[in-house]
């Protein structure tokens, strides 16, 4: 129990049978971590709605390279460039995760939002440590823009999101861009993103460093692995502490109340707040970290839908 609040009924039973907490990811290299998660990923999805096409993408940046995949809604039509686009970065604490592993979530964005969805495969730690992920996602984004025409996109609707460690990206992508005078993103979706460095601030709370999948283990591998020392108090590495908030992209933050790093998210709100930044938060007091991809819940289902219909708000003026 948290805050007298109860965990889906679902997702507790689920955790009781031990699918998150059996094996250990710090314990792993990681290439088998990435290996079990993915396999995780493929169990805890539910079939997501008919997206009209997808299209493999090789995007060119800085260090080479990076795979995307576009997603195109019911209805897009290439080269028209009249559907807003979403810029994804997934989650996976920098070091699991991609594009497949998030395949699920993008189809249900994508076609709830109704915007073309962007998916990002950036370079993962620790074999690419800080700012690798950074450069890239920077890059894809910057590339998005420049060939938003083609894309189908329309160039004055892009935004940028993504859940856990691409929360953390999509908000450090959106810093760089306001600081380099660049346009910045026209909305950004952070869900349940890690924003602070390797000591969250949500490890304050002892009843949440285990048993809800995201434990305090797990974080510290995570950052280790991305982070060195010096980098740890960077804020394109932990934009909870950039100097300034003002003028960033308006902001939809998801919090989840079962999740270890719940709490630097509110916080990153109250910055956002009073910087005069446009922030809508949605705190859903029932759900754990990780629930995007967890579909195969019908609350995470419904969570989904409801944070796709604030962004499908926000890049359509609804």
């Amino acid at each position: 129990m948290v805050d007298g609040e109860s965990l889906d009924r679902r997702a507790q039973y689920m955790f009781e049978l031990g699918r998150f907490a059996e094996r250990s990811l710090p314990s792993m290299t990681p290439e088998r971590a990435r290996a079990y998660y993915a396999r995780l990923c493929r169990v805890l999805e539910a079939a997501p709605p008919e997206v009209a096409r997808t299209s493999e993408l090789t995007i060119p940046m800085r260090s080479g390279t990076c795979p995307g995949r576009a997603y195109y809604p019911p209805g897009a039509e290439a080269g028209t460039g009249a559907v807003p686009g979403l810029v994804y970065y997934h989650g996976g604490g920098v070091t699991i995760g991609d594009i497949d592993t998030h395949d699920t979530v993008c189809r249900r964005l994508c076609v709830a939002a109704r915007c073309v969805v962007v998916s990002v495969d950036y370079r993962l730690a620790p074999e690419n440590r800080f700012p690798a992920a950074v450069e890239d996602c920077y890059d894809a984004y910057n590339w998005v823009r420049d060939h938003a025409r083609e894309l189908g996109i329309a160039s004055d609707r892009i935004a940028v999101g993504g859940d856990s460690a691409g929360g953390n990206l999509a908000a450090v992508v959106t810093s760089i861009a306001r600081d380099e005078g660049m346009p910045t993103p026209y909305v950004q979706l952070l869900i349940y993103p890690g924003l602070a460095d390797v000591d969250h601030a949500g490890r304050q709370k002892p009843e949440l460093q285990t048993g809800y999948g995201l434990d305090r283990k797990t974080t510290n591998w995570f950052g280790e692995n991305y982070l060195l020392e010096a980098d740890h108090d960077d804020p394109h590495g932990a934009p909870l502490y950039l100097q300034s908030h003002a003028g960033l992209s308006p902001a939809i933050v998801i919090t989840a109340q079962f999740d270890l790093l719940s709490d630097e998210g509110v916080e990153y709100v109250a910055k956002l707040e009073a910087a005069g930044v446009p922030v809508k938060h949605v705190h859903f007091t029932d759900l754990p970290h990780g629930f995007v991809t967890m579909s195969v819940l019908p609350r995470a289902r419904e969570a989904i839908a409801e944070l796709a219909a604030e962004l499908r708000n926000a890049l359509h003026g609804e």
